[in-house]
């Protein structure tokens, strides 16, 4: 289960309950058909469509609001941002600008005005949840896992099936150290998705950090029964199969992480592996290697274990 930034799709709204004037009427036929090209695919079309409704008439949100998520699905995410800055200043109560507004912030790295727009996402409409949930995920990415855990934790008590949040919030306490209530959460949310392969592979890690390494690997097996190439669930299996002291299991699924991914540490959790079962040879060439691809840590071991 994937972190995610929900994008409001396309849509068209009437914000302004006003007599229409034919030039209004113009630009609100362009805006739909801005619509329903972007949503077909066609998007040149659509931008066209966007483009010509706010020629005729500048002052309608919808169509800076609407071209603004096309640019941000685009990833041109510096004129969506003008788009929506437009759309603001015509409307400032309408609650998808702001939401929008926040992913593209967040898109450019200005995670200070995203939590500005998504607070005044949830203060216009309480019902936003998922601006909570960007807030939330905001302060998970800097590692702000209390602040984090409040977010998550209103949505929760708010929506108890809510998987992406039960999730989350379990993610969090993992972060914070409490093991037992992240399995807690996991288990809950695997109640309601019980073949999420990401979820298992988080209980499984929160379970081996608590000492539970058998149930652990029970969990990360399950994730390999599922997806057979999750170089993940290898490496972390091999991780509690190696401080069950059993090495040699420890070494093959070391070996099938590294061959999924290369990564250096899978390299260094092989090395160390064979090193324990007196492997010299092959164990220091693995950390060698380890080293060679810039994975400083096996170099500890390289000059504990391989003097020669």
């Amino acid at each position: 289960m994937k972190q995610y930034f929900k994008i409001i799709l396309l849509l068209f709204i009437s914000w302004n309950l006003i007599i229409e004037s034919s030039a209004q009427n113009d630009a609100e036929y362009f805006i739909k058909q801005g619509i329903t090209a972007a949503r077909l695919g066609y998007t040149e079309q659509a931008l066209q469509n966007f483009n010509t409704a706010i020629y005729k008439d500048p002052t309608l949100p919808e169509a800076w609001y609407n071209r603004g998520v096309l640019y941000y699905k685009l990833g041109n995410f510096q004129k969506a941002l003008f788009d929506m800055d437009q759309a603001a200043r015509i409307n400032s109560k309408q609650t998808n600008v702001f939401y929008q507004r926040g992913l593209i912030y967040h898109a450019l790295g200005n995670d200070s005005l995203a939590r500005e727009d998504f607070r005044k996402t949830i203060s216009l409409d309480t019902t936003m949840t998922d601006a909570l949930f960007n807030l939330g995920l905001i302060d998970f990415e800097h590692q702000n896992y209390e602040q984090a855990f409040m977010n998550f934790d209103k949505l929760v008590k708010s929506d108890s099936k809510n998987t992406q949040a039960l999730y989350h919030r379990g993610l969090c306490k993992h972060h914070l150290g409490r093991f037992f209530e992240a399995i807690a959460d996991f288990d809950a949310a695997l109640a309601l998705l019980p073949n999420d392969a990401e979820i298992i592979l988080s209980r499984g890690v929160a379970k081996a950090e608590a000492g539970y390494y058998y149930t652990a690997i029970e969990d990360f097996t399950r994730v390999i029964y599922l997806n057979p190439n999750y170089a993940e669930a290898y490496f972390n299996r091999a991780m509690a199969s190696f401080n069950l002291y059993k090495f040699a299991e420890a070494e093959s699924d070391y070996n099938m992480a590294y061959s999924i991914d290369s990564s250096a540490e899978a390299l260094t959790g092989r090395g160390l592996s064979r090193l324990a079962q007196h492997q010299m040879d092959t164990g220091c060439a693995d950390l060698k290697m380890a080293i060679e691809l810039g994975y400083e840590p096996a170099i500890k071991y390289l000059m504990n274990y391989c003097k020669d």
